[in-house]
């Protein structure tokens, strides 16, 4: 009898306080369906069948521990909201006669039905959901679907263990919050905490100090593989300078503001001023929270977005022709004459035909002298690491159509980013002159996807190429690269695949158990195995930041209502009073307008900045994944974050109505 009690009790409770308890529920929900999908979609058999199917599910596998910690922290932390506002009922339960026993039956009660809840709907969307998703992701990446309903068993196992383990902790936690309070201070919890706060300068000036660094370190770095060892540092750094500063540089500022006659002894001023002072303490993680998740939703989008949109660039760069067939070796004089054998004799219908030899070598150069010896590179000059590539000058002409001369000890050079400035050139003990600088370059694919600097040296004659292998296999021991030959050509009008075409390559290959020739290796590649594994790639980061994206805007949204709720309920007795004793309700409401204003778009506007700070970083990033047309990321930026503003927007206009209400 007294379990249905118990039971029928936590019913009427979830009741009672539906506008507190249901947007919990379905906020919950959508994590389980979130977690159950991207679950489902990480080991969808369907998908790692499919061409560049395994960088997809890499990414979702990747995203679903993301889920499961945000999981984690967002339920706990939305829960804490509930147990605030419950504080002072379970007290007046506790004054009436129920134990503390008694109430924990209650919020066990409580928390199972959220817990099944959850489980239900989420799991339930999510079978639903799981098919949409599926034929969303197969047609961003260009494949057709089958028929057939694919239920992940493994998917709604592992959504009731982990989620049956939050609620199981959230149980505890709500127990421990009971147990350490007494019934008196249960009931006042609403009132407690409205000392005001202390203005804290070391914690004012560390969190300047974090976030200073932090925007210093994003637009100083200059190359994207040094940009890809400090971004965490600097994510680390503007997260805790975020929340150090609205903590205690909001109430350092409120003070200071406070301080200033001028502006405080007005009053609007003076009640806005005054109240956000009392309440900035609670409301200071909040806020942070909102503004954290909310530079997370536009780097998200606008980095996921502006990589989809340049697939097709981006393959144009890396791919200048549709075949591409790399013969190395040691003995490579023939090498040209053997691959146009293949194309003559398989008579391959090839057009656009560019064919050269290189060498290359990688160290850092300085003022004209290549230094070999990068054992030492840090990561402060891991960016001034470049490639030379050392390419006869018969090769080039022929791929330019150009007639120049250089003597012996000559050389012209081309950057692939930056313009090579020395007069000479010292590699090893030899130096070369350097007779002009080019002003274009054959469209190779080193030069297509090059991160940091490359440039490329044409050299009087083959044999000048030999001698760079010479002086390499001596500076590098036995890590040096042999030479090779490049042949890459477009093959549109023959009806063969792309593939068939490059595997006719492969027959010249001479393995190790020949002994009596050099071994030679020869490397295909092709622009549809290659748009697949891109697409497939950026198509994961896409599907990714989308989900990602919906779950911390469900997020922001949560810490937004229940923020106006609780400073609703905190506001109206203080309006009350201010009302009672004069205060016309023209400035009354000028001053809740400008308090809710100023708070709800404060996170929004530190967002923004943080934004733009951390574009210069995020920009080199992507270079990381060849990436760089900073134009286009520009633009989705900005209409990410325009997107994102009006949506912002409509939540403040819709829970602020909730805010108005409760302290009408």
């Amino acid at each position: 009898m007294l379990k249905h009690f118990y039971f029928r009790l936590a019913v009427d409770n979830l009741k009672k306080n539906g506008k507190m308890f249901l947007p919990f529920l379905c906020s919950s929900s959508l994590t389980v369906m979130i977690f159950y999908l991207v679950y489902s979609l990480s080991h969808n058999e369907g998908i790692t069948a499919l061409v560049g199917g395994q960088y997809v599910q890499m990414l979702l596998s990747l995203g679903v521990g993301v889920i499961v910690i945000f999981s984690i922290i967002f339920l706990f932390y939305t829960h804490s909201f509930l147990m605030k506002r419950r504080k002072h009922e379970f007290g007046i339960f506790n004054i009436l006669g129920m134990e503390k026993k008694h109430i924990a039956r209650v919020i066990f009660y409580e928390t199972l039905i959220s817990l099944v809840f959850s489980l239900v709907f989420g799991i339930g969307t999510g079978i639903l959901f799981d098919k949409l998703s599926y034929l969303i992701l197969l047609r961003m990446l260009s494949f057709d679907a089958g028929f057939g309903f694919y239920i992940s068993v493994t998917g709604i196992v592992y959504s009731l263990v982990l989620f049956s383990l939050i609620y199981l902790l959230i149980y505890c936690f709500s127990l421990f919050q009971i147990q350490m309070t007494n019934p008196i201070e249960l009931i006042h919890s609403q009132q407690m905490g409205e000392k005001e706060p202390k203005t804290k300068w070391l914690f004012s000036l560390a969190g300047l100090g974090c976030l200073g660094f932090g925007y210093y370190l994003a637009v100083s770095i200059t190359d994207p593989l040094s940009a890809f060892t400090f971004f965490f540092i600097a994510v680390v750094l503007v997260i805790f300078g975020t929340y150090l500063l609205f903590i205690a540089g909001s109430v350092t500022f409120l003070k200071l503001l406070k301080k200033n006659k001028n502006y405080y002894y007005k009053t609007r001023h003076f009640i806005s001023v005054s109240n956000m002072i009392y309440r900035m303490k609670q409301n200071a993680v909040g806020l942070a929270n909102i503004c954290i998740l909310s530079t997370m939703i536009l780097v998200m989008l606008s980095t996921t977005v502006s990589l989809w949109m340049s697939i097709d660039s981006i393959i144009s760069s890396r791919f200048p022709r549709e075949v591409q067939v790399a013969m190395r070796g040691y003995d490579l004089d023939s090498s040209k004459v053997q691959l146009m054998t293949v194309l003559e004799e398989n008579k391959v219908q090839a057009e656009d035909i560019m064919l050269y030899r290189y060498s290359s070598m990688s160290g850092i150069l300085e003022d004209g002298t290549l230094d070999t010896d990068i054992s030492q590179a840090s990561l402060s000059n891991v960016g001034d690491v470049v490639s030379l590539y050392f390419i006869p000058l018969e090769d080039y002409n022929a791929s330019m159509d150009q007639q120049l001369t250089l003597k012996q000890d000559e050389v012209f050079i081309y950057g692939t980013h930056q313009k090579y400035t020395d007069d000479y050139l010292k590699v090893g003990d030899v130096s070369y002159c350097v007779k002009d600088t080019l002003s274009n370059f054959m469209d190779t694919q080193e030069a297509g996807t090059s991160i940091n600097d490359n440039y490329f040296v044409v050299m009087s004659d083959y044999t000048q190429v030999l001698q760079i292998q010479k002086i390499q296999e001596m500076l590098y021991s036995n890590a040096y690269s042999t030479p090779t030959t490049m042949l890459s050509f477009n093959c549109d009008k023959d009806n063969r695949s792309q593939e068939k075409i490059a595997s006719l390559f492969r027959t010249l290959n001479i393995d190790e158990g020949d002994t009596t020739q050099d071994l030679v290796y020869v490397y295909t590649s092709t622009k549809d195995a290659s748009y697949h594994e891109v697409m497939s790639l950026y198509a994961g980061f896409l599907f990714l930041g989308i989900f990602l994206s919906m779950l911390f805007v469900v997020a922001a949204v949560l810490i937004m209502y229940y923020k106006q709720i609780t400073e609703g309920l905190q506001d109206r007795n203080r309006f009350e009073i201010m009302a009672n004793i004069g205060l016309e309700k023209r400035e009354l409401k000028r001053s809740i307008n400008s308090q809710v204003l100023t708070v709800f778009f404060l996170p929004l506007i530190v967002a923004g900045i943080h934004i733009c700070f951390a574009f210069p970083l995020i920009d080199k990033l992507l270079r990381l994944l060849y990436f760089d047309d900073t134009k286009l990321f520009v633009t989705v930026t900005l209409i990410c974050f325009l997107v994102f503003v009006v949506i912002y927007s409509i939540v403040y206009l819709l829970t602020s109505k909730v805010y108005y209400r409760i302290v009408k």
